[in-house]
């Protein structure tokens, strides 16, 4: 088997922690094939220490997984090791390189027995049958919130002019312009709802003008100065999800179902969050 290619990247990443596992036909979901050596372990700094870790492909999947630990070593849990297996159809002896970048947030690598390096664009469902839940609520509730803010704006109706189309669409655009970036500063508004409480996708229209499609950490601060966190973003189906740290935000801010929040891009991995809460309902019992 030729893994000189293999090895030679994890030679190259020495300079970041890394390990490498074999995916061979014997049971991936056994606990020593979920194990995480202890000699990188013991590297990890308390700061960068977490109880999950993110698992992301080169093309964008991610894939959130938690960590425990018994007697002799800390290994990954079934439910989201197994997703990652099943996801990426491993088990003919891949050999796969994990890269620490910090905060327990891993890039993987995937090389064939041939020793190929597996790529695929943001675009390819590998395996057609395979379906990323938590990815297709994220979708439909940012094209639900896209819908509420206009993102309909511009569709041409039949029998309309090919000019006047053009030029509300046009006319369109520069109304989101403006905003989208009132102030100067790039801002997107969201309601809040149940499921937003858990998990927050960040509107198409926002993170393809100013966001990256990649996962990472991002420094969101309260209006008012009464405190920050760090939130881990995620792709699911190259859509942008705040995940990890964003019930701890919404639970501290704090946030409830009904509240008006706005977040203000300062900086290009920090936001502003201002809040502004639901009307109460006034409901007076007569005698």
């Amino acid at each position: 088997m030729e893994w000189n290619r293999g090895f030679g990247r994890v030679k190259e990443e020495r300079k970041s922690l890394s390990f490498f596992k074999i995916f061979h036909s014997a049971d991936l979901s056994s606990e020593s094939m979920r194990g995480i050596p202890y000699d990188f372990m013991k590297n990890v700094s308390k700061e960068d220490f977490s109880r999950k870790m993110v698992i992301r492909t080169k093309w964008g999947r991610s894939w959130e997984v938690d960590i425990s630990m018994n007697p002799r070593f800390y290994y990954m849990e079934k439910s989201g090791w197994n997703q990652f297996v099943t996801d990426n159809a491993l088990g003919a002896n891949e050999f796969v390189t994990f890269t620490h970048n910090g905060l327990m947030c891993f890039n993987v690598n995937i090389y064939k027995e041939s020793g190929k390096e597996i790529v695929l664009t943001h675009t390819t469902t590998p395996f057609s049958g395979i379906k990323n839940e938590e990815g297709e609520r994220s979708y439909k509730d940012v094209k639900k919130e896209d819908e509420s803010m206009g993102g309909g704006v511009g569709h041409v109706e039949i029998g309309e002019s090919s000019r006047g189309a053009a030029l509300r669409k046009k006319k369109a655009e520069k109304h989101k312009k403006r905003k989208k970036v009132k102030y100067g500063v790039p801002r997107f508004k969201i309601t809040i709802t149940k499921s937003y409480l858990r998990s927050l996708p960040i509107p198409t229209f926002f993170e393809k003008r100013y966001l990256k499609s990649e996962s990472k950490v991002y420094k969101i601060h309260h209006s008012e100065g009464d405190g920050s966190w760090e939130v881990l973003s995620l792709v699911h189906q190259a859509h942008i999800v705040l995940s990890r740290g964003w019930v701890k935000l919404a639970r501290e801010y704090p946030l409830a179902i009904g509240d008006r929040c706005t977040f203000h891009l300062v900086k290009p991995t920090e936001f502003v969050l201002t809040s502004k809460k639901a009307k109460a309902i006034e409901i007076t019992i007569s005698d």
